[in-house]
């Protein structure tokens, strides 16, 4: 059949071919300006994030009537300083009171009776009054001339020291308190009873029992001195009222620990907190401020005062910051070059800000129809915040940009999800969860329609997290409210699926990027462009599969992307449509570069690079692919019109400069680029031997292989030597089994036939 030539473009569809090409330089070159997408990521996503200033709300105090209903814009969570006051006198009151059990009165109490006592027995003479001043001066007391008489008359006997010596140990084993009318006031709690010797603390409830050691010390002293039969009975009340003068009390109230405890429980009261709903009416038109909605509407305006706007603003734009950084830097880690470092940025500033503007509006949705529901605990926005599709963006960035980027697209959307909606950390633990099941269901996802099936693992996956947190809380909220987040989180899961799947073609054309869907979409040869390479060039069209074959075995072998090299072979030549006679594997007849000069015959052959990258914008082909188009030559030689010109100006002895059977290039800066190279050169090479064998081909593919590194074809891409190796291995192995001989068919010699033919 005879090849049809393809029509030239017209003037007008060549202008807008080349707009196009320029709409991709443009782009690629407004992705890379670091410090504006820096900026625009910060700035767009604090602004996302940071919580905004609801409405104001009336300056109304206790008494005033309100002129209209005042209701809770958003749901607000605000301290109520009254509760918590009252909750921490509460907790202070439940500390019981501190009394130390001391050992030094009676130690003391003991030395001044001793003291006493000898002073009566050296010097007992004189009148009474005398000597009571001098057993007072003896013992630091005031004894009176009674109780001095009293015990002049007992002869200030061993017995009478033992007995007043033993009543104040028995005193003292009981407990001797300063003021038992305030330690009667917690006698239905008890007090907390500390020895001072040795530290240990006990709780005393029998405050009964411990004595008076004010005014009715006395009493209780001669009722003990009543059982002893060697005290006169007429000297019990004087020596009773000396005894309770030397008695000072052991169990001492310790002010400066009880108040030390209450004010530890006071603050250890966590604050407590009023939750207001969205929707809830805090004071109706025509009704009276109450106190209690007076403090709201005061911590209201408080909330949203400047001041508590501006600082977590800042606060948010320090930590977009850090993570911009943390992006730029991922990003210089993961990609090859500087300058796709920051496309690549460029490109992740723009998912994120889309992703969180559509976050945002789910997160206000929720908020709404919480809103509109006054059904309790249907109320509540907590319930809905599962239904918010977390798993979007990280779907997006693992297709677009690899299982890594989508992996910590997931944890920083997390973060800001959480700054942005607040709570607890249920939510970025959900996102977290929702996110990376969307990244390994969305692995080697080759057609947009399997999004569907990604949707599903997704709902599963976020009705569990639901289910989970609810089981890490403690506490399983009621069946209805369990089942309506479970609900939520699986309609998430479906509806972050339907979003991508309409969000990843926006997304490639706003970014450039190019996915596996993508990919495999461009390679289905009923697509026109490859139907026509296929009538127009089937020569051509040979050769491209015939190379993709070799070009993807050899990335799978070099982890590149293999899906990648083999769509760019099969786009690589399509700039032959335009002139395919004449290239020898489409030709059928007669050499139309038999009647042309060698540089004349140059320029067609080098012009199909121009003529495909101008039916690459025609077509709008991804830049991968004009990138294969372009540097698929590199800047290599024309080695058969070289030869050519060299033949004919040695006979017009004259030079031939390479530069003008070169290709224009540029050489490849890729891994798939450079394999793409190798394996034109090599498939190409392999088709002029006559005899395949296994060796004639290794021998081949080495002198292929060397010949492109001596021209330095491979300087710029990121092919190693090992990686060099590998590919010619594989193109061995490929080409041995495309090459393999067959035994001969009875009956037939098809060789003969052909040179009878000959």
């Amino acid at each position: 059949m005879k090849a049809r030539t393809a029509k030239p473009p017209s003037g007008l569809a060549a202008r807008l071919a080349v707009r196009r090409g320029e709409f991709v330089q443009l782009r690629r070159r407004i992705l890379a300006h670091r410090w504006a997408w820096l900026a625009a990521f910060v700035v767009g996503c604090s602004l996302l994030v940071a919580p905004t200033r609801s409405s104001r709300y009336p300056a109304l105090t206790a008494g005033d009537v309100a002129a209209s209903d005042v209701v809770v814009e958003l749901d607000v969570v605000l301290p109520d300083p009254e509760a918590t006051e009252d909750n921490r006198r509460r907790s202070s009151l439940e500390v019981l009171p501190v009394y130390v059990l001391e050992a030094s009165p009676e130690t003391v109490a003991g030395e001044k009776l001793q003291r006493v006592f000898d002073e009566g027995r050296r010097q007992g003479q004189g009148s009474t009054a005398d000597l009571a001043r001098r057993l007072g001066e003896a013992s630091e007391l005031v004894v009176q001339p009674r109780e001095a008489e009293a015990l002049r008359a007992a002869r200030f006997s061993e017995e009478l020291l033992g007995v007043l010596s033993e009543t104040a140990r028995k005193l003292y084993r009981q407990g001797i308190v300063a003021d038992r009318a305030e330690l009667l006031r917690v006698a239905d709690k008890g007090v907390t009873l500390r020895d001072a010797r040795t530290g240990d603390e006990r709780l005393e409830l029998d405050v009964f029992r411990l004595i008076d050691g004010g005014a009715g010390l006395a009493e209780v002293v001669e009722q003990k001195l009543a059982d002893e039969p060697s005290v006169a009975r007429a000297w019990r009340a004087p020596l009773a009222a000396f005894l309770a003068r030397v008695l000072r009390p052991n169990v001492v109230f310790d002010r400066t620990e009880t108040l030390a405890r209450r004010l530890r429980a006071a603050e250890s009261v966590q604050e407590v907190s009023v939750r207001l709903p969205r929707g809830r009416v805090l004071v109706r038109r025509g009704d009276e401020v109450t106190p209690q909605a007076a403090r709201l509407l005061a911590a209201l305006a408080e909330r949203n005062s400047p001041s508590r706007i501006i600082l977590p603003l800042f606060g948010v734009l320090l930590l977009n910051l850090l993570l911009a950084g943390a992006w730029q830097f991922f990003a210089i880690r993961q990609t090859p070059s500087r300058e796709e470092a920051l496309v690549r940025f460029g490109a992740v500033a723009v998912l994120s800000l889309v992703l969180l503007l559509l976050i945002r509006g789910f997160a206000f949705l929720a908020g709404s129809v919480a809103g509109a529901v006054m059904r309790d605990p249907f109320g509540h926005v907590e319930l809905y915040l599962p239904a918010i599709p977390h798993a979007t963006g990280p779907i997006l960035a693992s297709l677009m940009f690899g299982l890594p980027f989508g992996m910590l697209f997931a944890a920083v959307q997390a973060l800001q999800t959480s700054l942005m909606v607040g709570g607890d950390a249920s939510l970025p633990i959900y996102a977290m969860i929702s996110g990376m099941a969307a990244i390994f269901a969305s692995q080697r996802l080759k057609d947009r329609y399997v999004l569907a099936r990604v949707g599903a693992l997704v709902a599963a996956a976020n009705a569990l997290a639901v289910l989970g947190l609810a089981l890490w809380h403690g506490k399983l909220p009621q069946g209805d409210v369990l089942a309506a987040q479970m609900s939520a989180g699986a309609f998430g899961g479906l509806m972050a699926a339907v979003l991508a799947s309409f969000l990843l073609p926006l997304m490639e054309a706003l970014t450039g990027t190019v996915t596996d869907i993508r990919l495999l979409e461009l390679s289905n040869p009923n697509l026109p462009l490859l139907k026509r390479l296929s009538v127009e060039a089937p020569g051509t069209f040979q050769h491209s599969l015939a190379m993709a074959n070799l070009a993807e075995a050899a990335a799978e072998a070099i982890g590149a992307n293999p899906l990648l090299a083999r769509v760019c072979c099969y786009y690589h030549d399509i700039g032959k449509l335009v002139k395919p006679e004449y290239f020898v594997e489409n030709q059928r007849g007669a050499n139309p570069h038999d009647n042309l000069t060698p540089w004349m015959s140059a320029l067609v052959v080098s012009n199909h690079v121009k003529a495909g990258l101008e039916l690459a914008r025609k077509y709008k082909l991804p830049e991968p692919i004009r990138e294969s188009i372009a540097t698929h030559h590199g800047t290599k030689l024309i080695h058969y019109f070289f030869s050519r010109a060299k033949e004919r100006a040695n006979g017009d002895s004259g030079e031939v400069p390479e530069d003008e059977f070169r290709y224009p290039g540029p050489r490849p800066m890729s891994k798939e680029m450079g394999i793409l190279l190798l394996a034109d050169a090599v498939e190409a090479a392999s088709r002029t031997l006559q005899d395949p064998t296994p060796g004639k081909l290794q021998a081949m593919i080495d002198q292929v292989i060397k010949n492109i590194l001596e021209d330095g074809q491979l300087d710029d891409c990121e092919l190693t030597l090992k990686d060099v190796e590998k590919i010619g291995a594989e193109f061995y192995w490929v080409l041995t089994n495309a090459f393999h001989h067959r035994i001969e068919y009875p009956g037939f010699d098809f060789n003969r036939r052909r040179r009878g033919k000959e």
